[in-house]
């Protein structure tokens, strides 16, 4: 039976980047992109009050930045757009939605990727697989309606670093390589069943933004490479997570983010938005 998949992103930074590499390559075998906004919530209230939830367990300063890497990162986009660069005619700075519209998938849109006639709709498609981009929390019962279909792309050589913002704490520890998982999703914290795992050299002195960059980059290559394996296997080999190696991460607090600075790390320079688009 042919596969065909659907893929769950956003318009942050870091979900284009890795949802464009899977267009780039596997374009006829997407029935659908779900563009989810960033945060769950029917109405520009909802969405501010979970806003205000994760400064509170974070700090403000962090989540400037998170709304600075990804506004700045569309503008970009437009910009390619607007004066149609080489770039933007070999779909390398396309939006999701302009690629979506040149390779003629279509876009479902949600707010709350747990609403019951959104997840009916997605039923109907019957994917094989559900490739995963998104930061909203996916409830039991989208696992229960949905099954066993959710591919979830993360920043760390899980079980190490479970967790949000892997790009950061590499940064402030000082880790020598970066990690990407590619693994089957469940109700718990990135605790799924393995499928492909990696880990990577970089510049301890690059920014946050060009690190969390390159990450994202190996979602979509490493998503592909998880495309290629199902097309060719009826079963996918999955390894459990040793639960005896897994350490987890936070959303930087203040204090966090004092620390980070006072070891001179970069949050974004002006030739990274000259760079890496």
């Amino acid at each position: 039976m042919e596969k065909k998949y659907v893929i769950f992103t956003q318009n942050t930074m870091a979900s284009v980047v890795a949802t464009r590499e899977i267009l780039l390559k596997n374009y006829d075998q997407i029935s659908a992109i779900v563009l989810a906004s960033q945060l769950k919530g029917d109405s520009f209230f909802d969405q501010f009050k979970i806003a205000k939830k994760l400064i509170n367990k974070s700090s403000y300063q962090f989540f400037l930045y998170k709304i600075f890497e990804s506004k700045l990162y569309n503008v970009l986009l437009s910009l390619h757009k607007l004066f149609r660069t080489n770039s933007y005619k070999s779909n390398e700075s396309k939006s999701i939605e302009d690629l979506a519209k040149f390779y003629s998938i279509p876009i479902v849109r949600t707010n709350d990727l747990g609403n019951e006639g959104f997840l009916k709709k997605i039923k109907d498609l019957n994917p094989s697989y559900i490739l995963c981009l998104v930061a909203q929390i996916l409830r039991k019962k989208v696992f229960e309606t949905m099954g066993d279909k959710f591919i979830n792309a993360h920043g760390s050589y899980l079980p190490e670093y479970r967790g949000p913002a892997q790009y950061f704490w590499y940064l402030l520890n000082e880790d020598e390589k970066f990690g990407v998982t590619i693994h089957f999703m469940e109700p718990g914290l990135d605790t799924g069943d393995l499928i492909i795992r990696r880990k990577f050299n970089y510049n301890q002195n690059m920014s946050a933004y060009k690190l969390h960059y390159g990450i994202s980059k190996y979602w979509g290559i490493m998503l592909n490479e998880f495309i290629d394996i199902s097309n060719n296997s009826n079963n996918v080999v999955r390894v459990k997570q040793d639960e005896n190696e897994a350490t987890f991460t936070r959303m930087p607090t203040k204090e966090d983010v004092k620390e980070f600075k006072k070891k001179r790390k970069k949050w974004v320079t002006v030739k990274d938005f000259l760079t890496y688009y």
